[in-house]
């Protein structure tokens, strides 16, 4: 498994968590928390014809969405795809005429329980549909390390109507979802390696090999306009190794976190160049930190030493 996305569906209740793999399986469990259920909820194919490298989620919330969720998914080769995610009225669906397809052509399947099963609730297993792709085009040159749904500042329950993508052909871009036209290209100097985006705007960070950490500026009018490279020394050169991950605080647009293969978890306040704390983050000298997630007033990282530490903020 290469990348996850994950969220949580306003109206049913359910996490839905998106996994992509080197074997270019792109999938999506459900959660239940009440109780404490992971159930196959949906399998993506027709997409992406190499290892899929990065994959986001976004909803339309409770609200002008109708609770819609729809997915992002990228490729070793460069290619992007665009996917509904099923809801989860057809996720619980018993009708015999939901099996054989919806009306977007999604097929769709029940799974059945081995009858050694101790669980005799049929409501439970669910429908399992496999879903083409929406829109599937050739975004970029090389791997889609780094993706992000455009901020939405006119309604937090309309579904975003722009992409952000980096790849390691060094440029980001701009998709306007619905056209699947690039209205945006921005082109940098460096493999991009991982990317987050700001919690209330377009601008976003990215990490490379060279250790640095890189703010643009990614905002358009919806036209095409231009945007542009807020400064490469905005977050001045401290880790050691390639920048594995990064970001962005889910509650402080200033706020971000990284993590480099020289072991280290920093953050960073970007209205400074130099990070606010450096820990480390793995056990044994020549360990990677590979990964980060922000938690509610924690930062979790990953690394290959195969240990999740947490640490407060």
């Amino acid at each position: 498994i290469k990348c996850v996305s994950s969220l949580t569906d306003a109206t049913s209740g359910l996490t839905y968590v998106a996994t992509g793999s080197m074997d270019q399986t792109l999938v999506t469990h459900a959660y239940n928390s009440k109780k404490d259920e992971l159930n196959l909820h949906a399998v993506y194919s027709g997409g992406h014809g190499n290892s899929i490298s990065s994959v986001a989620l976004a909803s339309g919330g409770s609200g002008g969405g109708d609770g819609k969720q729809i997915m992002a998914s990228g490729d070793w080769d460069g290619g992007l795809a665009i996917w509904n995610v099923p809801g989860s009225s057809s996720s619980n669906s018993s009708s015999n005429d939901n099996v054989g397809g919806d009306a977007n052509g999604n097929k769709s399947s029940k799974k059945r329980k081995d009858n050694n099963s101790n669980s005799t609730s049929s409501s439970t297993e669910g429908t399992i549909q496999e879903v083409q792709p929406i829109q599937s085009v050739r975004a970029h040159s090389s791997n889609i390390s780094g993706l992000a749904w455009g901020y939405n500042s006119s309604s937090s329950s309309s579904l975003p109507s722009t992409l952000l993508t980096g790849s390691w052909d060094h440029g980001l871009k701009v998709y306007d979802v619905s056209r699947m036209d690039c209205i945006l290209a921005l082109n940098g100097s460096r493999v991009v390696t991982s990317l987050s985006r700001c919690s209330n705007s377009d601008v976003v960070a990215t990490g490379s090999p060279d250790c640095t950490v890189r703010l643009w500026d990614m905002r358009t009018n919806g036209e095409g306009g231009s945007g542009s490279q807020i400064a490469d020394k905005t977050l001045r050169q401290s880790h050691k190794s390639w920048v594995s991950a990064i970001q962005w605080s889910p509650t402080d647009p200033f706020v971000l976190a990284t993590t480099s293969h020289d072991g280290t978890l920093k953050v960073w306040d970007i209205r400074s160049s130099l990070p606010l704390h450096t820990v480390k983050a793995t056990a044994n000298k020549g360990d990677k930190s590979l990964c980060l997630a922000f938690g509610d007033g924690f930062i979790y990282s990953g690394g290959s030493d195969c240990v999740v530490k947490k640490f407060a903020l």
